[in-house]
């Protein structure tokens, strides 16, 4: 027997990853960096708390435009921001 609320959880974590892929694809397009470092970009902006997750729309916002500026990415996935 199933618990009702197992199939919530595993819709949030899917959610969580769907909107982490879906903004390191937003790294690649924007400044041309490889898929590696996009996901550690996506890590890092977490963990310094420059985006707020969506859940409803699996999407991770960031807070300030800035951060998404093709500069200011390219700068962070090359000094290796982590």
């Amino acid at each position: 027997m199933t618990h009702y609320a197992a199939d919530h959880l595993k819709d949030i974590a899917r959610k969580s990853i769907e909107a982490e892929d879906k903004l390191a694809e937003l790294f690649v397009t924007i400044a041309g960096i490889t898929q590696e470092q996009a996901l550690n970009l996506v890590a890092f902006y977490q963990r310094k708390k420059l985006v707020k997750l969506d859940l409803c729309n699996a999407r991770l916002n960031v807070k300030h435009g800035a951060y998404l500026d093709k500069d200011y990415i390219e700068h962070c996935a090359t000094l290796g921001a982590f």
